[in-house]
């Protein structure tokens, strides 16, 4: 997903150096991050590799030794090699979109919960979207419903692109005791079946699973929680116990894993801003600031552009994701 990995490049100025008065503390953290495997999946590693440093990023080959040291649970007789992006960061979640809802109500939004959209319809001067709590009138729509955007433009009318909702469960547990792991990486093998970092004083733990689901509320299934559990204990020395919290939620794809930004011939004013997969948080920036541009007119932003991000990249109608 070549757009996806640029778009959060094109994101990463805005967390490490945020808009003035944006946020009273860092957005971002120093993290590390860890891909694990064996000899015989050099070609994996390498692709992981590749896929880093294509968009500008740092990473380096680490041999059995210093991928223990910097994570001292794995089993060494697990892995024979790894791959290290020492700038991978943490992000704060809660606070990004705390400032987000902070900023857009200063400048006049209004943030409705609980207005289900029941109707969309295309006027001449614009559109007119029904809720049960009032009628909004507006220029220009945009759809940015996550795992329902397919669900919304059914009802405008307009044609879905193809949205794949997947479920992803995660857990916490407790970190290993008398060892200090507040500065080790996150770290995974190569073949996704399981990922660990720390959190707080404890850690998180998933599966790493993308299982297909409809549109709706997402739930930890156990027997994902009981094989992540099982791939972690098996590749590190991690003894995870009952899990502290479990939770689940959606990550959205469309037919080539890049995001969608922007509007489609013959549906003018209907935009679409979908398809993150499980990088909304980490490309929210330049999403953001690609959906304003492509609203009004304009170009990409200048960091973009330089990436090689184009309009057509971003586009709902680009051949890669076209609905049969």
């Amino acid at each position: 997903a070549e757009t996806m990995r640029r778009m959060g490049e094109a994101s990463r100025e805005f967390f490490t150096t945020p808009p003035a008065g944006f946020c009273s503390e860092p957005l971002a953290s120093p993290r590390g991050c860890l891909t694990v495997g064996r000899i015989d999946q050099h070609e994996a590693l390498d692709k992981v590799y590749n896929r880093i440093i294509s968009v500008g990023a740092r990473a380096r080959y680490v041999d059995r030794e210093e991928a223990l040291t910097l994570f001292p649970m794995l089993r060494s007789e697990g892995f024979d090699k790894g791959v290290y992006e020492p700038d991978s960061m943490d992000i704060d979640s809660n606070l990004l979109l705390q400032s987000y809802s902070r900023g857009a109500k200063a400048r006049g939004a209004k943030i409705l919960t609980r207005a289900k959209v029941s109707g969309i319809e295309k006027r001449s001067d614009g559109w007119i979207v029904m809720t049960a709590q009032e009628n909004f009138e507006c220029d220009m729509v945009l759809n940015a419903a996550g795992a329902w955007v397919d669900e919304i433009a059914k009802i405008a009318g307009v044609t879905p692109i193809g949205i794949t909702p997947c479920r992803r469960s995660a857990f916490t547990f407790n970190g290993p005791e008398h060892m200090d792991a507040s500065g080790w990486p996150h770290v995974c093998n190569v073949d996704y079946k399981w990922y660990v970092q720390p959190a707080g004083e404890g850690m998180i733990g998933s599966l790493a699973e993308t299982v297909p689901v409809p549109p709706g509320d997402a739930y930890p299934e156990d027997i994902d929680i009981a094989q992540a559990v099982y791939n972690i204990e098996q590749d590190t020395c991690l003894k995870i116990g009952k899990p502290l919290s479990a939770w689940a939620g959606l990550r959205n794809f469309v037919a080539d894993k890049n995001p969608v930004c922007g509007s489609r011939s013959g549906e003018e004013g209907f935009f679409w801003l979908a398809g993150q997969g499980g990088c909304g948080i980490l490309t929210s920036p330049a999403m953001g600031q690609a959906a304003a541009a492509l609203m009004l007119g304009k170009e990409l932003p200048v960091t973009q552009r330089e990436l090689g991000i184009k309009p057509e990249d971003l586009a709902p109608d680009r051949a890669s994701i076209q609905s049969s």
